[in-house]
């Protein structure tokens, strides 16, 4: 990335504490260069939401229903940027944060059946100016708290007026229950002072279990429905 290898005086914790963030990305020699990136990363963001609105149109055409229910993007904070590139060790560089963190642009797809979450990925697959990169599967392979999403890092083209660059966005497509799940567990997680928070912790583990079975017998009944619905 051009002009993304000033050195960014990444900052402690107490430093963080003390100090509004403004006093280091409004550097005069740093705030455009990160402004710029911001900008990447929104611009990214907008195509993915694009193009996943178009493919869910046609879908809605071609078969009489909508594969995601509903999406979300964010792009990290600057403060979010910095504490995550502190706990990684990242250097201290423009270039070392945009080549290490693959999250900062992300689109959350929520579709309603298990299903789903492998036809959307088949769409992208699909795509000639959209590369999938990464792939984690926590649909099939959860993690240990019973976490389940099938995160993608793709590339997108973002034209600028220097030329083309490749921008990375993570895709996180889960079903309407694992997303129920995974909120309430974001939640547990960043809520401070919570009684009892072991318990509940073992608590959304198990029901994490029920969550799956719940998404596999919601697919089977649809799939039941569909099959043996007579055509018009």
């Amino acid at each position: 990335m051009s002009n993304s290898d000033h050195e960014f005086p990444l900052p402690t914790k107490q430093w963080l504490a003390a100090h509004n963030l403004d006093e280091l990305i409004n550097v005069p020699e740093h705030a455009k260069t990160f402004q710029n990136i911001m900008l990447m990363y929104e611009s990214a963001t907008r195509t993915v939401q694009n193009k996943v609105r178009y493919l869910n149109d046609e879908n809605k055409i071609l078969y009489g229903d909508s594969l995601i229910d509903s999406f979300q993007s964010r792009i990290k904070q600057p403060r979010s940027i910095l504490e995550k590139a502190e706990r990684k060790g990242i250097p201290r560089t423009f270039e070392s944060l945009t080549t290490n963190l693959h999250d900062i642009a992300g689109v959350r797809l929520i579709v309603r059946f298990l299903d789903d979450i492998w036809k959307v990925k088949a769409f992208l697959d699909k795509q000639d100016d959209m590369e999938i990169v990464r792939v984690k599967d926590y649909v099939r392979h959860p993690k240990a708290n019973g976490y389940r999403s099938l995160h993608l890092i793709v590339t997108v083209p973002i034209y600028l007026s220097a030329g083309k660059e490749q921008v990375e966005v993570e895709i996180q497509i889960r079903t309407i229950a694992m997303n129920f799940w995974a909120s309430l567990e974001h939640e547990l997680n960043y809520k401070k002072n919570v009684p009892h928070q072991g318990q509940l912790r073992r608590s959304l583990t198990a029901k994490a279990g029920l969550v799956s079975q719940l998404d596999t017998e919601m697919n089977a009944i649809k799939e039941t429905i569909r099959n043996e619905t007579e055509p018009d």
